[in-house]
């Protein structure tokens, strides 16, 4: 009797054993299929590996660059307007010895003489062209991205028209004689430029020297 419910044990044992054994194997099973499958679906293409992954950008798009920076690419050329020296800086305080005036200045001040040639700072369309003998005759031009250039003190070149586009260096008029609002500083280019409705440095776009005094 003794001797046929030790077999029965040891029976027992050996079916729990081989029990433990399919199930080891069958969850082995499993997890290949889930690894091979898994794995193909992401190296597909093994070629996608080599593909550069973009960060996500949460910040400004031009949160890391200099707002006054140029954006117009390799292509984009950009040319000082007048061949003279620059008297008055952008940010500095300009006494108007016409009308008694101190102010901030948001512009260069080109100490060029009457007839001197102005070109257009870079490529757009003519916008705008104002004749007044009182604030001065001025020409502003329309370029890409937001960008506008204005030249102050001009004589606008002959057939020029609101519309008209023209290239970097394209002659658009020559220094006038001073008068009006700044009659007293003698002949000069007034000029400025403007990103997206606000004054900016022109020097961020041009290569401009200050006249040594």
């Amino acid at each position: 009797m003794k001797e046929q419910q030790t077999k029965s044990k040891k029976r027992i044992v050996y079916y729990f054993l081989l029990a433990a054994c399919v199930l080891i194997l069958a969850a082995a099973t499993v997890l290949t299929v889930y690894f091979v499958t898994n794995g193909d679906d992401v190296v597909k293409n093994p070629d996608d590996q080599n593909t550069p992954v973009t960060p996500p950008d949460d910040k400004d798009p031009d949160g890391d660059k200099d707002p006054d920076k140029p954006t117009g690419g390799e292509a984009t050329k950009y040319v000082t307007p007048v061949n003279a020296a620059y008297t008055l800086g952008y940010n500095e305080i300009y006494s108007n010895g016409t009308l008694g005036w101190h102010y901030r200045h948001y512009a260069l001040d080109f100490a060029a003489e009457q007839g001197t040639e102005v070109c257009a700072m870079t490529a757009g369309t003519i916008k705008q062209i104002s004749l007044s003998k009182e604030t001065g005759n001025y020409i502003l031009i329309e370029h890409a991205e937001g960008l506008t250039s204005c030249y102050r003190f001009v004589e606008p070149a002959e057939g020029l028209k609101e519309g008209a586009k023209v290239e970097a260096g394209d002659k658009i008029g020559t220094v006038a004689e001073s008068y009006g609002s700044e009659a007293k500083d003698g002949a000069h280019l007034h000029f400025e430029v403007a990103k997206n409705g606000k004054l900016v440095d022109p020097t961020t776009y041009i290569e401009a020297v200050l006249e040594e005094k």
